[in-house]
Order: C-alpha cells, then sequence, then structure tokens
C-alpha cells in the first residue's frame, strides 16, 4: 500500500510538470483488483467506552469525532478495514486525512500487529500517538475489543490463578528437594573430576526409581523427555545433541530431573549442563583474580570452539556453587577463628544500586536479629531456582533487599551464633534537614499539577535528566514521571527542578 501511494503521488508529480509518463506496475495491478473493502460506521457510543476504559483522554475523543465529521463533509470513507493477503498477524486500516502533508491522496495506513501489540503510523514514530492511529483503535475497539486488555474489563480467573500457584509450590518444592537431597560434597572424588567427555552418558534419567517424598513411596513410570538438544560443556570441549529427562511422581506430582553430581556432571537447566572439572577450574580461576568470561575465552582460543555464551556459563557455575558444600577456611594467623573484631570491606563488583529511599523502614518491634543460616540458604535457593525458570522476574525464591531480612555471612567457627544484627536501618534515622521537612510539605498530585502546567520542551528535558523514555505527548510523559516519582530519588528531580523554577517557595521555621 505505501509503494502504491508513493507511485500515485510520483505520477502526480510528474504530470503535474507536464512530462510524458507510463503507469507501473503497482497501478496496472490495481486494473485486476476483484474485491472491494467495505466502510465500517464507526459510532460515538463507542468512543465514550473507550473513555471511559482510559483508552485516552476525552481531547483525543474530540478530534477522532472532529475528523469524522470532516471525511463525512468530503463525502469519503472515514475507516476502512483493508485485508492484505488474509494476515493474521497484522491489521491494516485505511484511514481518511486531507489536513496532512503526510498522504497526498487524503488517506493514511495505518499497521496493528497483533503478535507485537504495536501501532504503526506513518506520520508518528512508534511510541508515539497520533489522531490516525486513535481511529484506527476505535475502529477496532468496535469490531474486536477482544484485542484490547486492561485492568477494568480483565476478571480474575480464579482457577488458573490456582493452577499458577500451584505450580509455583511445585517448583519450590523440586528446588528444596535438590537443595537438601542433591548436595555436592566440598571434597569431590578424583574419578569425578578427570573424565574423559567419552565416558560421560549421553542419556541424562534422574537415578530416582520411587518418590522418596510419598510414603507409598509409588514408583515413577517412564522418563519424560526435554530435549535431545542439551550441551555438555567441559574443558576439552562441548559435547552436542544430549538428551535429558525428567520423571513425575504419579501422586504428589513431585518431578525428579536429573542433578546426578556422581557422573562428573553438574546440570544447570536441563540444556547446558557443565563437567566438575570445568567447574573447579573456573573456581580456581576466580580465586586467581581470573574472570570466568577471560577463563571462556581462553578455552575457546585454546580448543578453537565456540562455547555458549559466557553470562549463561557463569550462571550455570554459580547454580554449581549454590549445590556444594564449601567449607568455610577463614582464620586469623593470630587470632585463629576467634578474633575479637572482624572488619568486612566493600565489593564493588558485588554491590548493585538500590537507593536507600527505595527500602521500606522495619516496623516498630523490629530488633535487628537475623539468623545467618536462614538467609543464605534462601539466596542459595534463589540461585538453584534459577535453573527452573528463563528469568529472574520469574523466580519464586528471589530474595529482594530489605532491612528485616538481610544478614553478612561469617563463617560458623568464627560466629558465636547462627544470630546476628542487623542494625543498618537505624543509621537513617535522625532530625530531617529543612529541604526534607519542604519535600514531605508537597504532595505527590499537587507536584503532578506542577508538571502538566509546564511546557513540553521542560518535561521532556526532565525526563532525560530521570532516564524516562522521552518520547511522546505530554500527557504521557507526566504519567511516566509520575511512575517514577514513586522512588525518592526521581522524586527529588522533579521537586527540584519544577517546584524551584515556578516561583513558588517554602518557608520553615
Amino acid at each position: 500500500m505505501c509503494e502504491l501511494e508513493e507511485c500515485w503521488q510520483y505520477q502526480l508529480l510528474v504530470r503535474r510538470s507536464r512530462l510524458v509518463f507510463s503507469e507501473c506496475h503497482h497501478i496496472r495491478s490495481l486494473e485486476y483488483c476483484t474485491e472491494v473493502a467495505e466502510e465500517e460506521i464507526l459510532h460515538a457510543r463507542v468512543l465514550d467506552e473507550m473513555v471511559a476504559c482510559k483508552f485516552f483522554a476525552a481531547a483525543k475523543k474530540a478530534v477522532c469525532l472532529k475528523r469524522q465529521r470532516l471525511a463525512l463533509k468530503a463525502g469519503a470513507p472515514f475507516s476502512v478495514l483493508v485485508d492484505l493477503g488474509g494476515s493474521k498477524s497484522y491489521i491494516c486500516l485505511s484511514i481518511h486525512d486531507s489536513t496532512t502533508y503526510f498522504s497526498r491522496l487524503g488517506r493514511m495506513m495505518v499497521t496493528f500487529s497483533m503478535k507485537n501489540n504495536t501501532w504503526h503510523c506513518p506520520c508518528a514514530k512508534p511510541h508515539m500517538s497520533c489522531p490516525h492511529k486513535n481511529i484506527a483503535k476505535w475502529h477496532i475497539f468496535q469490531i474486536n475489543r477482544n484485542l484490547f486488555r486492561t485492568q477494568l474489563d480483565s476478571k480474575p480467573d480464579t482457577a488458573s490463578q490456582s493452577k499458577q500457584e500451584q505450580a509455583t509450590e511445585d517448583l519450590k518444592r523440586a528446588v528444596k528437594y535438590i537443595y537438601e537431597r542433591k548436595k555436592i560434597p566440598a571434597s569431590l572424588p578424583e574419578d569425578t573430576t578427570a573424565k574423559p567427555p567419552s565416558d560421560y552418558p549421553s542419556d541424562l534419567i534422574p537415578a530416582e526409581t520411587s518418590c522418596v517424598l510419598c510414603s507409598s513411596s509409588p514408583k515413577f513410570d517412564m522418563p519424560v523427555n526435554i530435549t535431545n538438544m542439551a550441551k555438555i560443556v567441559t574443558t576439552l570441549g562441548i559435547a552436542e545433541n544430549i538428551s535429558t529427562y525428567f520423571k513425575r511422581c504419579p501422586e504428589c506430582q513431585m518431578t525428579y530431573r536429573y542433578q546426578e553430581w556422581q557422573d562428573g556432571l553438574h546440570n544447570f537447566d536441563d540444556h547446558l549442563v557443565l563437567s566438575l572439572e570445568l567447574c573447579l577450574y573456573l573456581r580456581h580461576s576466580l580465586q586467581n583474580h581470573i574472570s570466568v568470561s577471560r577463563a571462556i575465552d581462553t578455552l575457546q582460543n585454546l580448543r578453537k570452539k565456540q562455547f555458549p555464551p559466557t553470562d549463561r556459563i557463569l550462571h550455570a557455575y554459580c547454580h554449581f556453587e549454590a549445590l556444594t558444600s564449601t567449607d568455610c577456611t577463614y582464620a586469623c594467623v593470630l587470632c585463629s577463628y576467634w578474633p575479637s573484631v572482624v572488619v568486612m570491606d566493600l565489593h564493588k563488583k558485588a554491590v548493585f544500586n538500590l537507593a536507600v529511599s527505595d527500602l521500606k523502614d522495619p516496623p516498630v518491634s523490629y530488633t535487628g536479629e537475623q539468623s545467618i543460616v536462614d538467609f543464605w540458604d534462601a539466596i542459595n535457593l534463589e540461585m538453584i531456582s534459577s535453573g527452573f525458570v528463563p528469568s529472574q522476574a520469574q523466580n519464586p525464591c528471589a530474595v529482594k533487599p530489605n532491612y528485616e531480612f538481610w544478614a553478612p555471612w561469617i563463617g560458623p567457627m568464627t560466629r558465636k551464633s547462627d544470630k546476628v544484627l542487623n542494625t543498618e536501618h537505624e543509621k537513617m534515622s535522625g532530625v530531617k534537614s529543612s529541604t526534607e521537612v519542604a519535600l514531605t510539605l508537597v504532595s505527590e498530585d499537587r507536584l503532578v499539577d506542577e508538571l502538566m502546567k509546564q511546557k513540553v520542551s521542560t518535561v521532556r528535558k526532565l525526563c532525560k535528566a530521570c532516564n524516562v523514555c522521552f518520547k511522546g505527548s505530554h500527557t504521557d510523559l507526566v504519567i511516566r514521571l509520575r511512575e517514577e516519582m514513586k522512588t525518592r530519588q526521581t522524586y527529588d528531580k522533579v521537586f527540584q527542578k519544577i517546584w524551584g523554577a515556578s516561583g513558588l517557595s517554602i518557608h520553615c521555621c
């Protein structure tokens, strides 16, 4: 359609110049068109429903109705659904428009991608709204509103929620079973770490033959194949086309996967398997201040083979360390295991960026006591469960930073007991400064009102300063800033920029 429109524009230009021209194959193909697209009469009540559902504001509704009146006055179809080859991934609509220079023929083609849920129009960027996209949404909402999913229309499906909760509990149970029953000893036998790749099995099947959690110990059925394309990564190369399997209890539905370190292998996610020799090689590399990426690059250059991405290998190695019963070998040369003071330094590579204001204050009854064992067991479970989920956002065992559940690591021989004190929250208590008092007096709604009064250029600069997407209309930018203002750091930036530049001031005694 875009090529045909360009051909028409080119032909009109040639005609105006009074030059000799010939019709291209795009225009000649119109003679063979046998179908005619029918116009859909769009109703104003449907537009009212969209405004009520907050798809767009009343101002955009007024623009849509104005464009409809202009099309009616011109006697042209307002919005027409165009079937381009019966595509199931895209919906194309031809929108009447005689006001912009983007279309000399008086129509615009708007495309909706059902796969990516995105709208495309020649007059606007992909993430920006325009009248043509709004009219197209009006059209689609009238003929197939199932494509629009909002919290207002969606009803909670109790069956799907209970099924999802059950799947989460099954995952936690499988992770806990591996952590308790499949621990890797601190000292590995030599026959498990010095195996050649030819001795590794090609079919990785769990060793369990019956359920160890059920009292009746039911027997398993045939193992179920997960994939036939798994890889075993070793220091000598890669073994491909490995088959992995799992077994499931017929009564409690407990899932057992391959996690047998006795074979000299460590299964990460049923698709990537590391040899124990490679895991020990990466451990010694880190102890000698060599990163995992450099160690893998060294093996790639040595073996002349392409290894999997280093990020995946790093996660698989962390998975191995979480399952390993590592001995704590810390001891002072003068005080042995029991120094009077332990000073812990900062490891910058292991620090993540988190504003203190994003942490919620603990309850008043919080005493600061933490269990080292419980906290680091939770960290290990989070690391192990990463081999069961595709991303960290779907990890049910994820540990989020908070004052109530966070503890340092102190060796069992060094600490007096499993209980330690976490008193970090006490550092934030104290008298607030005048600036903080002024910030508390200004509500978020009041600050948003000031944002609405600013020019688009000012709001766009503020979005850039706060690392927020600065594309879209004035309302879109304000909505994004409001979401980001939930963090204190962004709130302070907006306050200092807008409130200080608005000519208003707050005086505190």
